[in-house]
């Protein structure tokens, strides 16, 4: 929830920075476009930083379950034959 809030006010400073520079209006609209594009850009880099930890952690786990399910049951296998079960 901070995080949130502290990029809405990151963006409404951004924005009322370049709405009151002393340029045109057609500048205006072009800095807010360039600054816009460099958000989305920013944040499409970040979600897909998110993204590939997400994969490669769960990837990660995913391996750790299967290494330990093959222990456990070569585990049983050896108690199975040790009781003749």
């Amino acid at each position: 929830m901070h995080f949130r809030t502290f990029v809405n006010g990151v963006l409404v400073g951004i924005l009322l920075g370049v709405l009151f520079a002393p340029d045109s209006g057609e500048e205006t609209r072009k800095k807010i476009s360039r600054r816009a594009q460099g958000l989305k850009d920013t944040y499409d880099d970040f979600a897909d930083n998110v993204s590939n930890t997400y994969n490669k952690v769960r990837d990660k786990a995913s391996d750790i379950v299967s290494q330990t399910k093959n222990k456990l049951n070569s585990s049983k296998g050896e108690a199975e034959s040790m009781y003749d079960i």
